[in-house]
Parts: structure tokens; sequence; C-alpha cells
């Protein structure tokens, strides 16, 4: 239980927590299907879409997709819209052809990539949370050389204590064994930890198993938001307000010198 225990370090999640990356995959679908309408000829843009959009829910649904899928995201992708054509062939929709679909896929991708951004506030939250004492750690699924270039392209590494990527260190969320090297990365123990994510089933169910606070990145939340909702402690719409929730948990570490170890403050 964190009840007892001050927080003394955060980890947070990358994408869709600190970088707007991969929500409303619907929306992504339709801008891309619109500008390939001429392709797509007497299949309607939002009937490719709907379909490409359930086939990538099907996809990313089934555990040995998905590992495979966020090593490669591109390469998912074109399986994504394979699949999806090849359910509208089946059901005697119009269709295209497999050239079509892999452009489709990957114009995809670079929309993806486009619009990438950080969250509102995110850069300013880390150097606040940094500021106050708390030790960082970003805590990632994916390819190395693909969570990296993000990373670097935004800035963030300099933001933390101990970055840990699915694809560098061989384990990866929900497995309890990758949070629990992070812990040790920190020399903190799980009552002392605030783990911040956008998904209960990779961030916040296995934290709470192991005994940290947590905290749900939902923009989207409606009522929710400062309750707990499913397993997380707190839901939140706003980057901005960790600060005051971790305040709200406990009382503000103290200094910590780069072990981990908080500083003694002369009274």
């Amino acid at each position: 239980m964190t009840a007892g225990r001050r927080i003394r370090a955060v980890v947070i999640d990358l994408d869709d927590t600190l970088l707007s990356a991969y929500r409303r995959p619907d929306l992504a679908w339709r801008s891309v299907c619109q500008v390939y309408q001429t392709e797509l000829g007497d299949l309607a843009p939002d009937v490719a879409a709907r379909a490409l959009t359930e086939a990538g829910r099907a996809f990313w649904s089934d555990p040995d997709s998905h590992a495979v899928g966020r090593a490669d995201p591109k390469q998912a992708r074109r399986v994504i819209a394979a699949k999806a054509f090849e359910a509208l062939r089946r059901d005697s929709s119009p269709t295209v052809s497999p050239e079509i679909a892999e452009r489709i896929a990957d114009a995809f991708s670079l929309h993806r990539d486009r619009q990438m951004r950080l969250e509102p506030k995110a850069d300013a939250v880390l150097v606040q949370l940094r500021d106050a004492g708390y030790r960082l750690a970003l805590l990632t699924n994916g390819a190395g050389p693909l969570q990296r270039a993000k990373i670097e392209r935004f800035g963030l590494a300099s933001r933390f204590h101990h970055i840990q990527i699915e694809g560098e260190v061989g384990v990866g969320k929900p497995d309890p064994g990758a949070f629990r090297r992070v812990f040790a990365a920190l020399n903190v123990d799980p009552p002392e930890v605030c783990v911040v994510g956008d998904s209960l089933e990779w961030d916040i169910r296995p934290a709470k198993a192991l005994g940290c606070f947590t905290i749900l990145y939902d923009p989207e939340a409606g009522q929710a938001v400062g309750r707990g909702f499913g397993d997380a402690h707190v839901v939140t719409r706003t980057l901005a307000s960790l600060a005051p929730h971790l305040q709200e948990r406990s009382s503000p570490p103290g200094r910590m010198d780069r072990a981990g170890r908080r500083s003694r403050r002369a009274d």
C-alpha cells in the first residue's frame, strides 16, 4: 500500500501520455482515405475508413499481433490494410489492389508521424517534477530505434533519470519485470512510485498490483476526472495536474542525489 509512503519517483509512459501519437485511428484513417479518394474508385472513403478501423482494432486487440506490430508499426499497418480490403472483397464490396492498399497504409504511417506532438505542458511538467525532487523514469514499449527517435525528436532524454524501452531490454509492460527493473534503476520501492499512463491494461493495473500509486491520463475523460476509474487511483485530463495530485498524495520529497537517496535538510 502507498498510503503511508511518500512518493519519491514518477514513472511515465510515452505514447499517448507524453506524446499525442495514436489516438483516434478512425479519424486518421478517414483523413487518409479522403486523400486517396481517386485511388479508391467506387469504394467510398468512409466505408474504407470504417473497414480499416475495424481491422486495426482486431489486429491490436490480439496479444500476438500486438507484440509483433509494436516492434514494426509501419508493417503492421500494411497488414491491417490488407486485411481490411480483403474483408471488403469477401463482402462483395468495391475494393482496391494490394499496391493501393499498401500505399494507403504507408500514407497512414506518414500522417501519424506528421501529426505527432508533445501533449500540452508535457515538457514543463517534467521540469517541474524534477525540480521538485522526484526521480523520473520513462517506461515505454516498442522497438528501440523507433522509440529513441521519438525521444530525441522531442528533446525528452535529458528530462529523465532513467529511460527504459522494451526493445532494448527485452521486457515490456504489462510484465511486472519491466516495472521492477525501473524501480531498481531509480532505487525506490513500489509504494514510493507513481505510475502515469493512458492504458489501464498496460500501465495502471500492473503497476497497482505491485503497490504503486497510479494516475490514468485520459484527455477525453468525463466525470471520472479526479476520481478512481477502473483500477486507477486518479484520472486526469491534463498533465499539468500531475504535481498537485502527487502533493495531495504525500508531502513533496526532499532533494535526492544521483543515487536516488533523499538529502537531509538542516533544520
